[in-house]
């Protein structure tokens, strides 16, 4: 076989760089698994969903840059000349990274014959043995990390702004970015409404939340912890549809108004769990309730500084010690758990304070 590429050279040995087919890929590709009798084997099983994932995603339109990982394990039969790379028909070509891919491409290629003409870029080692072949697919698949939750976030950003919002459904229902795309209709919304507060002067949230790759000094929650916070907010019917700007105004007024009963915790944020996770995830969970109860004879919403100190005044949880890296909140730990106990308590502490002033639920 012969395609166009050249040898590339690393601690003293070579392999090759080059361009492959989809169809001499799907046609000339072998995987060695790891499977009963067969213990030297160390490929796992084709996942069919996550192929016809990126094989729908291929079919769209979409592009794959990364190259596939094959190797030759008949030592020193692949030549170069002339900017071509050739080896003997009958040699079996292994896949040590992107047998996904290349699973993924033979659906492309059911849906469209056409597909098989696609170019993908490959790198060719020439090990004999399989031992190399498993060493690199064990580097390449336990070393390589996952895009951070925040530079993921301001990624979705960007896209929304380059491709709109509706593009992104599309590519979300190709199945390839779904797990990108997932949350696309609340998470830019929540990054909106992060800047938004942590650029604002007036407001308590002012340079205390973490950018991605930015120092820690000054800051006592991460992007991600804040904007995932924000979900109950921006998926409950109270505020969904309504513009980023008013949603963050409402947030301000209801910190301001924290700020007002909490003062040493809000003061003090590094000795309080108030501003970091903890606090973010109880305070904002139970804010769309909040809102609720900020309601005026006419049925309207009035989230100001006000209204919202006159619902929350009084309450076990709105004082400082309750928020103390030592105190109720901060001995309950980090967890989902603790996390949910915390908000449920929440909640009954402002049901309880209502009762008097709301019918209670009849069934």
């Amino acid at each position: 076989m012969k395609i166009r590429g050249c040898e590339i050279r690393q601690s003293g040995k070579g392999f090759f760089v080059g361009v492959m087919k989809v169809g001499d890929l799907i046609e000339r590709a072998q995987v060695d698994k790891f499977i009963s009798g067969h213990p030297d084997g160390y490929q796992r099983n084709l996942s069919d969903a996550r192929a016809r994932s990126f094989g729908r995603f291929m079919d769209g339109g979409g592009i794959s840059p990364a190259s596939i990982l094959l190797n030759i394990r008949d030592a020193d039969t692949i030549k170069e000349t002339d900017g071509y790379i050739e080896w003997p028909d009958d040699m079996p070509i292994w896949v040590v990274d992107g047998q996904h891919r290349i699973g993924g491409m033979e659906f492309a290629v059911s849906r469209d014959p056409a597909n098989s003409d696609l170019e993908f870029p490959v790198i060719i080692l020439n090990e004999s043995s399989n031992y190399e072949e498993a060493k690199q697919f064990v580097i390449i698949n336990k070393t390589q990390k996952g895009v951070r939750t925040d530079l993921a976030e301001r990624f979705l950003m960007r896209a929304v702004q380059e491709e709109g919002r509706e593009k992104l459904f599309e590519m979300r229902e190709s199945g390839a970015l779904s797990g990108i795309l997932k949350n696309v209709e609340w998470v830019t919304q929540a990054i909106e409404i992060a800047d938004i507060l942590n650029s604002d002067k007036k407001r308590p949230w002012y340079g205390k939340i973490q950018l991605p790759n930015a120092p820690k000094t000054g800051t006592v929650v991460s992007q991600g912890a804040l904007t995932q916070s924000l979900e109950p907010i921006l998926k409950d019917t109270t505020f969904q549809g309504k513009p980023v700007q008013q949603i963050a105004s409402a947030l301000g007024n209801y910190w301001d108004a924290i700020n007002g009963l909490c003062i040493d915790a809000m003061e003090n944020p590094k000795e309080h769990v108030i501003q970091k996770t903890t606090g973010v995830a109880v305070l904002h969970k139970i804010f769309p309730r909040v809102a609720e109860l900020c309601r005026d004879d006419k049925g309207n919403r009035i989230l100001t500084k006000d209204n919202i100190q006159s619902v929350l005044k009084d309450m076990p949880f709105m004082n400082s010690e309750y928020w103390e890296s030592n105190g109720t909140a901060g001995r309950r730990g980090t967890s989902k758990k603790a996390f949910a106990s915390l908000t449920l308590e929440a909640l009954e502490i402002l049901e309880a304070s209502r009762q008097s002033k709301e019918p209670d639920i009849i069934v």
